[in-house]
């Protein structure tokens, strides 16, 4: 094989070969690596060339296996991105019971606040209601349900930094 026929049998085939290795390798970048080494490929051994009925069909084939090759190169990062349980969406098993022991933690905290104090809280941050809406709801003035809020939510504040250091100085 010659010059000429390797630059017409890969710029025919170059599309294809493009099409099929962005296809397995899920990238562009990954595709034009793959299809440049089997283009190397081919320029390099092109005296063996001639025993393939159909070289189309032989370049693919080296077009899958590389891209698949080059899949598997990259595996351990997956993994540990998945460990890390950024890509799927899942959260490890210590993230999770960490979430929980927050969670149970302000709910502790919350249940210490005085009753209005816990209900004004409820209704706003929970509930999502306006202040006008609380004030009618509950009969006290808007003053008083903005001092409330205020108040419950930087006492919590205060008892959430508290268990927080608590909680690093037990680790």
């Amino acid at each position: 094989m010659d010059i000429v026929e390797y630059k017409k049998i890969v710029v025919a085939l170059r599309p294809s070969l493009l099409a099929v290795a962005r296809h397995i390798t899920g990238n562009t970048e990954d595709a034009e690596d793959v299809v440049q080494d089997v283009c190397l490929k081919i320029w390099h051994y092109r005296d063996r060339f001639d025993q393939y009925e159909n070289m189309e069909a032989y370049c693919t084939t080296m077009v899958r296996n590389l891209s698949i090759d080059k899949i598997r190169s990259r595996k351990p990062f997956s993994d540990e991105v998945e460990l890390l349980g950024k890509e799927t969406g899942e959260q490890l098993p210590d993230s999770v019971l960490e979430e929980k022991e927050e969670r149970d933690a302000i709910r502790r905290i919350i249940e210490m606040l005085p009753p209005l104090q816990q209900r004004i809280l409820q209704m706003k941050d929970i509930e999502g209601y306006e202040t006008g809406e609380i004030t009618e709801m509950t009969g006290i003035t808007a003053e008083s349900v903005r001092n409330n809020l205020s108040r419950a939510r930087k006492r919590i504040r205060e008892l959430y930094f508290s268990y927080y250091q608590h909680k690093q100085a037990t680790e």
